[in-house]
């Protein structure tokens, strides 16, 4: 069995991303259907299992991102990573990272000499960073593109 920090899940060809594609589009359909109450099952060998509410949502969303050629992970949200960990995830130096951690911008916590941080602000931090990233990234295509048009 995976554990995190594994190879992420990604389909293998065009007919794993067109199934990924279809059940992203008809979970989605049920949930716009009747959310509350939306029950599933799966058969797996010949027995029927039911799937919680909350497990079809991440079902529904994994497939989506499947589907979009995106590879997917499931972590816990409560986990806590290293600081190395965290600077990987965000495509940072690990110097950088401790200069956000030191500015109190992310939080943090000393096991030892070594600082872990919470999962979830990893993520949101990644989150409120992504618009600027994009921004700068738009600025620069658009300053290659003037130098050579």
């Amino acid at each position: 069995m995976r554990s995190p920090g594994d190879t992420p899940f990604m389909t293998e060809n065009e007919g794993e991303t067109a199934m990924a594609h279809t059940l992203s589009h008809t979970l989605a359909g049920l949930f716009a259907l009747a959310p509350p109450r939306l029950e599933a099952t799966i058969t797996v060998n010949g027995q029927k299992l039911a799937i919680p509410l909350a497990t079809v949502s991440l079902l529904a969303k994994a497939a989506g991102l499947m589907a979009g050629g995106h590879p997917v992970d499931v972590v816990a949200v409560d986990r806590e990573m290293s600081a190395q960990e965290a600077a990987d995830l965000l495509k940072v130096s690990r110097p950088y990272l401790m200069n956000l951690l030191n500015q109190g911008i992310l939080p943090f916590r000393k096991v030892g000499a070594h600082h872990r941080l919470p999962y979830e602000a990893v993520i949101a931090y990644k989150r409120e960073q992504e618009p600027r990233r994009r921004a700068a990234l738009d600025a620069l295509a658009a300053e290659t593109q003037t130098r050579e048009g």
